[in-house]
């Protein structure tokens, strides 16, 4: 078995993985009040239950053949290091099974009669390179500063710190060298099981040309007024994929945006110059922000003349996303992926089927999103729900790998 593990980390280890570190907090108010022979007794319980009990939750939870291994660093710090490559949500997941089981486990103490629960706190990383468990400290001391029981930290910031500290100019760069991307993410249709259109994902570029996520400078966008101008020279891509690949795209708009005459002018006239309405849909965002349903709904009845479809993003999350598609002439809603990955709950899939049976008398189409895996796909067309996104139909890709797949 050890031979076993030795070759699969060899042929891995530049591989994906994901590391979490996780810290008893205040182990040495634990030995200053038990004594140390208590406190090395309960780091061999944890010890214990995460070679055990919590491994064996993770691949129950996670359900697919992986390799994980645990080895106890410091005299209170925990690594346990999965070869595989999650996603942030996934990542949850598996912390908040680590942290229950801990928080909630019951440690001995040498007199076999006393019992005593511990405290943790977890950093967690995923890498492809050497330096995971730098990043991972680096995740565990700022939960630490801040007080939090949990900080994840992206590896992918720490090797490009220099556009961390200096985002204004990265953003800058990729204004004035038209650098700015769609990267496109398939829908599939659950009755043919064909693709029939894509969600385009902002990307914007360091000089290296590694690709930099929306969550990284979407904030500074629009803290430094240069929100609009990305957006302009998005839509001015996915209207030349449109025309060039004639492809079924749908964009993203926040009700800000809808809110924004400049933005909302540069769409329209796009739209009238180049006939592509039948090809785009228009994702309303954050709709529960959405306060003027007059001004929503003018603007949806202007491109709805020129055949472009609408959407509500993340539907489910809120008491009130009823009301909105009543006031909204949409076409789609999708429901949000909080709920899909949770599709296997009775009480979630209850509250799905109620959402799928009011579109059905609404004749609004449903997209699930999240869908991860096969288990989920199935749930989701057993169900009724037309469209599928997700990590099992398709990641965010380029333009060109899409083509490549079309030849």
């Amino acid at each position: 078995m050890a031979l076993q593990n030795y070759i699969y980390k060899f042929f891995n280890k530049n591989n994906m993985k994901t590391l979490f570190l996780i810290d008893i907090l205040y182990m040495k108010d634990i030995n200053a009040i038990y004594n140390f022979q208590n406190g090395d007794y309960i780091i061999k319980q944890l010890n214990k239950l995460i070679a055990s009990q919590i491994i064996t939750s993770i691949k129950k939870k996670i359900n697919k053949k992986v390799f994980i291994e645990h080895t106890n660093t410091h005299a209170d710090v925990f690594e346990l290091i999965i070869y595989d490559d999650f996603s942030i949500d996934e990542v949850l997941e598996i912390k908040n099974l680590i942290f229950e089981e801990i928080i909630n486990h019951p440690f001995k103490l040498h007199n076999k009669s006393t019992s005593i629960n511990i405290d943790i706190t977890i950093g967690c990383s995923k890498s492809d390179d050497q330096l995971i468990k730098i990043y991972a400290e680096k995740a565990l001391h700022k939960a630490k500063l801040n007080f939090v029981h949990y900080m994840y930290y992206d590896s992918y910031l720490y090797k490009n710190e220099a556009i961390s500290e200096d985002l204004l100019e990265t953003i800058n760069y990729n204004i004035e060298n038209n650098l700015v991307e769609p990267y496109f993410q398939a829908i599939m249709d659950n009755t043919t099981d064909k693709i029939i259109k894509y969600e385009a994902l902002m990307r914007l570029f360091d000089k290296q040309g590694n690709a930099l996520l929306p969550q990284v400078f979407i904030h500074k966008s629009k803290k430094c007024r240069l929100y609009t101008k990305l957006m302009e020279l998005l839509i001015d891509k996915i209207v030349l994929y449109i025309n060039k690949y004639k492809k079924h795209i749908s964009i993203n708009l926040e009700y800000t945006d809808i809110l924004n005459p400049n933005i909302k002018r540069s769409l329209l006239a796009k739209i009238r110059k180049t006939n592509i309405g039948s090809y785009l849909t228009i994702e309303i965002l954050e709709s529960e922000k959405i306060t003027n349903f007059n001004i929503v709904n003018d603007f949806i009845s202007e491109v709805k003349k020129y055949d472009v479809k609408i959407a509500i993003d993340d539907f489910g999350t809120g008491f009130s996303n009823y009301e909105y598609i009543l006031n909204l002439n949409v076409d789609y809603i999708k429901i949000d992926g909080s709920l899909i990955k949770k599709i296997d709950e009775e009480i979630y899939l209850n509250l799905i089927k109620s959402i799928v049976q009011f579109c059905k008398q609404q004749e609004i189409l449903i997209v699930a999103e999240f869908v991860n895996d096969m288990k989920i796909l199935r749930y989701v067309k057993a169900i009724g729900i037309d469209f599928s996104q997700g990590y099992h139909i398709g990641k965010p890709v380029e333009i060109q790998e899409i083509i490549g797949e079309r030849s």
